[in-house]
């Protein structure tokens, strides 16, 4: 029984010996280190598949709607109600410090001048065109008059507004000063009609400076027109929520 074991062995140790010097290899005799049944299977841990974990990342839809349906209150929610007023407007406390108020600037008392070679004519479409000497703003003594008057039957108007757009322009390419002289053209007017009674709120001075190319109208110029209020607005309330 033992002799074809040891014919095996013995044939293993020959071939050990002729194999080169840097492999060697073990052999045993002894029969009761031989293996007497089937290698053991290693055991490999277990991997969680892609499956398994996707299901567990992402609940189903029946899951989530119970979740849901568990944690929500029982019964039905209570809206609360709407005021039936705004909120009181806040009142701001003084300041605990005296404060320095200023009345408002008067407006200049426009005077004629002699010498000035300004004059007044009626737009075609209504309204006063105030026709000025180049680089200047003064007015004559009739074109003051004219101005004073208009601005009088302008007092009684409160429903419309008046804009002043006053023009200029000087020799070169300055855009500075025909703009500093037509604002100093449109306040001298305002200023008139302030004089006369008319409300500071109704006056919109527009200083355009030098006039377009293709505008054909004198150049030294303050045109006087008159816009209808827009009618207020029923949703427009204040910022403090009052009516």
């Amino acid at each position: 029984m033992y002799r074809p074991i040891l014919t095996s062995l013995s044939v293993a140790a020959v071939l050990a010996c002729l194999q080169p010097s840097g492999a060697h290899a073990q052999v045993t005799s002894n029969l009761d280190d031989l293996p007497s049944g089937k290698p053991t299977a290693v055991a490999k841990p277990a991997v969680p598949s892609q499956t398994t974990h996707r299901a567990a990342a992402t609940p189903s839809p029946s899951r989530s709607m119970a979740q849901h349906s568990a944690s929500a209150p029982t019964g039905k929610t209570t809206v609360p109600a709407v005021p039936a007023a705004p909120p009181p407007p806040v009142v701001l406390p003084p300041p605990f410090v005296p404060i320095q108020t200023h009345a408002p600037a008067p407006p200049v008392d426009i005077k004629a001048v002699a010498d000035a070679k300004s004059s007044t004519t009626n737009l075609p479409e209504g309204g006063l065109r105030v026709i000025f000497a180049p680089s200047s703003s003064d007015l004559t003594d009739e074109s003051l008059k004219a101005l004073t008057a208009y601005g009088a039957s302008l007092k009684d108007q409160p429903e419309k507004r008046i804009i002043l757009t006053a023009y200029a322009t000087v020799p070169g390419d300055d855009i500075s000063m025909p703009r500093r002289i037509s604002l100093a053209r449109a306040l001298a007017v305002r200023s008139i009609f302030i004089n006369a009674g008319v409300a500071t709120t109704r006056l919109y001075p527009r200083a355009m400076g030098r006039p377009d190319k293709g505008d054909t109208n004198p150049a030294d110029r303050l045109d006087i027109v008159t816009e209808q209020n827009p009618p207020p607005s029923d949703s427009a309330t204040p910022a403090n929520g009052t009516p």
